[in-house]
């Protein structure tokens, strides 16, 4: 019996529809082959911006981690750094060994290349063995203006060229949502997070929003446009009425009065860092779309 390892695509062309079947299995309800397949008719490839690191066993294969690029901007500076994702061993080859001989793999290249890395995990004590450590996120909230704003955004159809055109352009234009810690990246790993969600356009502000509604709350994850408009010229052209609004990224951008509460997405998701990764000027959270 014997192990391998093997990272790229090019060693095997099944190894693809494998991860994917590997993450399905350890992450059901995540659908992630579905959502691969929906952001490759979108235009991202999976394949062509992770590096995978896979561990064979025999022939089956029994963990995998993967490693993609992610530009950054942190304090107003660019960073180009590793993202640590697609983390998963097959439930019945765990307690081998397998996870840390990968990451240990996957971290000495990474080393090479990068000045730091960061991952988005709802289990931080995994991590924390290999040099990461959590920074405390914060989501922002406010009153909103109470009465309903005009019927002035739509549901973005990516099934139609235009709206897909359109999506793309604003990626590759977009200016990061804030300074204190946002995205400068063209956006394939939007692609991916948002695959299958709801985005909306506001043709008044040339915006595509990812937001959602909860009663009178509303919550706003993030915001993709050339120039980010003030959060009150946003919130006019909501239909329905806002008393909360709570914000899940540094408002540095939107000209509102926020206040900042600690927050982890979803309850329990972490964001981790390792190395030369700065700390933020300010509470802060990485937008959702951007979390891999």
């Amino acid at each position: 019996m014997r192990t391998r390892l093997r990272r790229a695509w090019t060693d095997d062309p099944t190894l693809l529809a494998r991860v994917f079947a590997l993450l399905d299995l350890c992450f059901p309800g995540a659908e992630l082959a579905a959502k691969e397949r929906v952001a490759r008719r979108q235009g991202a490839r999976w394949d062509e911006i992770s590096t995978p690191f896979a561990l064979f066993h025999e022939d089956r294969l029994v963990s995998h981690v993967g490693v993609l690029e992610h530009r950054l901007v942190v304090n107003g500076r660019v960073l180009r750094v590793g993202g640590i994702h697609a983390v998963a061993t097959h439930p019945a080859r765990r307690r081998r060994g397998h996870y840390r001989a990968l990451m240990e793999e996957a971290l000495a290249w990474c080393d090479e290349r990068y000045d730091a890395l960061e991952l988005s995990t709802a289990e931080p004590l995994l991590y924390e063995p290999f040099g990461f450590r959590e920074l405390r996120e914060s989501r922002f909230a406010g009153a909103g203006p109470g009465a309903p704003g005009r019927a002035g955004l739509r549901l973005l159809d990516l099934g139609d060229a235009r709206d897909l055109e359109r999506l793309h352009g604003l990626l590759a234009e977009r200016e990061p949502v804030s300074e204190r810690l946002g995205v400068a990246e063209p956006g394939p790993i939007f692609l991916f997070v948002t695959a299958n969600a709801p985005l909306w356009y506001v043709p008044a502000l040339d915006a595509v929003v990812s937001l959602a509604r909860e009663g009178g709350t509303l919550r706003l994850y993030d915001v993709v446009a050339r120039t980010i408009p003030p959060l009150s010229a946003l919130l006019a052209e909501i239909p329905q009425a806002v008393e909360r609004v709570e914000v899940y990224f540094a408002p540095d951008k939107l000209d509102a009065d926020l206040v900042a509460e600690e927050h982890a997405l979803g309850g329990d998701d972490r964001f981790m860092v390792r190395g030369a990764f700065p700390e933020p000027a300010g509470p802060f959270m990485l937008p959702a779309p951007a979390r891999h």
